[in-house]
């Protein structure tokens, strides 16, 4: 069982096989965790662990597409996310300030790390196998951060020589989108483990020792000791509804 379908599915068994038992009035187990009021609680803290999982899922998946859309050049993403600022400032010093500055040297090497040219196609003797290309790319969120805030220095320390009209690329705006992502990758390391543990405690609730999948049996094993054994109705009814 892997789906959020599955598992709200299983709950839903063990609700309408609760309300059967509810309405048996022969059913008085003396095991504690078998009693209506701990398997009410039980629903209850199922109901809750399966929110908890979809609360945690759809936090996690804003924060990564924030992310995305605030990062690299995509049809998707933001005009005015990282990579896309970063070749505009690049193209502001080129223009203004000279091809030959270090600093627009240092940024267009940047550029490339990011998004290497395409290494060209090598021409196959007959019978030889092609050659496993690695990629060079250095296209990760936490990369793009140290890119950023190398590029928020290079223009930093460029003082009065620049000054774009891009408000976006301003050295004091630039490094706003960068501390963005910065907060934003922490952010999703947090949000992932929230999840995670949403998750196992989610798996906890329906397999651990007093989980649905544990205790169905149980009601089951109990149910089966009335007269009639498992051809009894309230055996019959129970295990109907959470089959």
């Amino acid at each position: 069982m892997s789906s959020q379908r599955s598992f709200q599915s299983l709950l839903g068994k063990f609700s309408a096989g609760l309300e059967i038992l509810k309405g048996t009035g022969s059913y008085n187990p003396s095991k504690q965790v078998l009693t209506i009021t701990a398997l009410e609680a039980l629903e209850a803290n199922v109901t809750a662990k399966n929110a908890a999982v979809i609360t945690a899922g759809a936090t996690l998946k804003s924060l990564r597409n924030n992310r995305r859309n605030i990062s690299f050049t995509s049809k998707d993403a933001d005009t005015n996310c990282i990579e896309n600022l970063i070749k505009n400032i690049a193209s502001y010093i080129k223009a203004e300030i000279g091809k030959d500055n270090p600093a627009y040297l240092k940024i267009n090497s940047i550029i490339k790390k990011i998004n290497p040219p395409a290494d060209k196609k090598e021409e196959l003797k007959e019978g030889e196998e092609p050659k496993k290309s690695v990629s060079s790319s250095e296209k990760t969120y936490q990369s793009l951060v140290g890119f950023g805030n190398d590029v928020h220095t290079l223009i930093l320390n460029l003082g009065a020589a620049y000054n774009p009209s891009n408000s976006n690329i301003t050295v004091a705006n630039f490094k706003v989108k960068v501390d963005e992502l910065a907060g934003l990758n922490a952010a999703i390391v947090k949000a992932e483990s929230d999840y995670a543990t949403a998750v196992q405690e989610r798996i906890e609730v329906y397999n651990g020792e007093a989980g649905i999948n544990k205790i169905v049996p149980l009601i089951k094993d109990y149910l089966a000791s009335f007269e009639g054994g498992k051809k009894n109705p309230d055996y019959t009814a129970f295990a109907n509804a959470v089959k």
